[in-house]
């Protein structure tokens, strides 16, 4: 009975230790006073640096993405995208295959200042905001790629949903969840409604 008991606790802890969903920080993580149970935990220092050179690594991919060739577009995206926002980008990118008569194409260009607003209870996804200054669109000939024009945007920002891919090593955008309105930074409390996927409800966790 005893062993039977042991071999059963052991095949439990071999089975928690390979469940590739479990993030090597879960049990680092601290507990905001947000009062948003979807973004109501912070992740270390580390982890939090590594999600915004990830997202920055992902935003200077979609610039230079236009000027590959569809089959090195199509299979590099996966890499930096996952989700929502990976099946909107495809269909962008098959969309775009099929106009033949297509003659520019454009790249918005902005610096970024990023900052973390919280992690799920899971520790796998997180929102961040991308305060984006400067922002510009740049449209290009498809044939030459010689610039027509620049046209300001504005200041922006926007808030995007990263989910951590444990096979990669990587956060990669899962979702727009809104694009914030002028005057945002302002208010004293950020309330932030999801446009697209939200985040999975905090399950098993107590502060």
């Amino acid at each position: 009975m005893i062993w039977a008991l042991a071999a059963i606790i052991l095949a439990v802890i071999v089975l928690m230790a390979s469940n590739p969903s479990k993030v090597p920080w879960l049990n680092k993580m601290r507990r905001l006073q947000t009062g948003s149970a979807m973004i109501d935990w912070m992740a270390p220092d580390g982890v939090v640096n590594k999600v915004k050179t990830d997202y920055l690594v992902a935003m200077e991919w979609m610039q230079s993405s236009p000027v590959m060739p569809f089959p090195h577009h199509w299979r590099s995206a996966p890499d930096y995208l996952s989700g929502a926002f990976l099946c909107r980008y495809q269909q962008v990118l098959i969309r775009q295959r099929s106009e033949r008569d297509r003659l520019f194409y454009g790249v918005l260009r902005a610096d970024h200042d990023v900052n973390i607003q919280g992690f799920s209870a899971d520790g796998g996804r997180c929102w961040l905001i991308d305060h984006q200054s400067g922002r510009r669109i740049a449209t290009y000939k498809c044939d030459t790629h010689e610039r027509i024009m620049t046209q300001d945007m504005g200041d922006g920002a926007v808030v995007m949903q990263m989910r951590y891919d444990g096979e990669h090593h990587r956060w990669k955008i899962e979702a727009l969840v809104q694009e914030l309105p002028t005057g945002w930074d302002r208010r004293r409390k950020l309330s932030l409604s999801p446009e697209h996927t939200p985040l999975p409800r905090p399950l098993g966790r107590d502060s």
